[in-house]
């Protein structure tokens, strides 16, 4: 049985490959990859790393007895979820040692054959001023720009920056219909940057141009006036709004049911609604 190191080096800086490696110390067996700058196939960069990885697997023989310590970047989450229904003996872990050194310095030689300068290194890990030397570089001469990474195929599925919640005390504008998204009722909201600036953009449910992976909406059904009303359970700000059952204030960050019965809104504790149904949570 062998133990295998997986590691990768130069995933913050925006020029040139990220490295991938594969070790076993104990026998000096080294396998190492580069990720293309660019791709067309569909792949996120996640997919791409595994599938690279899993290659040099193959090229190891590495067996479903030998264990693996996978490092526990982002980059190889598809990977840990290949390893696990595989069937390969696997953990995450801080990975020092040969892994390590050789990620670092197989970054650092594709750097030097494209022309940076050799003795520009990466000192007691310090990346970001390592990797700023290094796009500084790349930027200065036109030339360079192929060693730009491609960030728009490395972004993560659209899906994952879209967010079900529950819309706080200001209304929205659909970003699709244009019509106002009530306060305290369902939104979808899409989160991107543009040239260094957060921005959000708003979206009716029935709106979104995509299904949202996540969601932290949590409704509620209560009885009201012999009518059920769907509403919302959000954590109070302080609004020194009083529950419309007990007439108590709601505290700021107190669970709150919000719902609307045609354009009013009936705010009060959970608890002292009559509950029509378990509430539902957003995965």
């Amino acid at each position: 049985m062998k133990e295998w190191h997986v590691e990768d080096a130069g995933g913050g800086c925006r020029a040139f490959s990220e490295i991938l490696v594969l070790v076993c110390e104990e026998t000096r067996e080294i396998f190492a990859t580069a990720l293309p700058l660019t791709w067309d196939d569909g792949f996120s960069l996640e997919e791409k790393a595994c599938n690279q990885l899993t290659g040099l697997m193959e090229k190891a023989g590495v067996q479903k007895n030998d264990r693996l310590v996978v490092c526990s970047g982002n980059i190889f989450n598809t990977f840990h979820h290949w390893l696990t229904e595989s069937g390969y003996t696997w953990d995450t872990g801080k990975i020092d040692g040969l892994a390590h050194d050789l990620a670092e310095y197989f970054f650092h030689t594709q750097a030097v054959q494209a022309g940076f300068p050799p003795e520009l290194q990466l000192v007691e890990r310090n990346y970001r001023e390592y990797y700023s030397l290094i796009e500084k570089w790349v930027g200065a001469e036109p030339g360079r720009q192929i060693f730009w990474k491609d960030r728009e195929v490395r972004r993560k599925p659209a899906e994952t920056r879209y967010i079900l919640k529950c819309n706080g005390g200001h209304s929205r504008s659909c970003q699709q219909c244009r019509q106002k998204i009530r306060p305290y009722s369902p939104v979808v909201v899409y989160r991107f940057r543009e040239n260094g600036r957060r921005i959000r953009r708003y979206f009716h449910p029935a709106c979104t141009p995509v299904t949202p992976l996540k969601s932290t909406l949590e409704t509620f059904v209560v009885s009201w006036n012999s009518s059920k009303i769907e509403g919302v359970i959000l954590n109070a700000r302080d609004e020194k709004r009083t529950c419309s059952i007990c007439g108590q204030v709601v505290g700021a960050g107190d669970r709150t049911f919000y719902g609307y019965v045609n354009d009013q809104v009936i705010v009060g504790h959970p608890a002292c609604f009559k509950e029509e149904k378990d509430a539902v949570r957003g995965a």
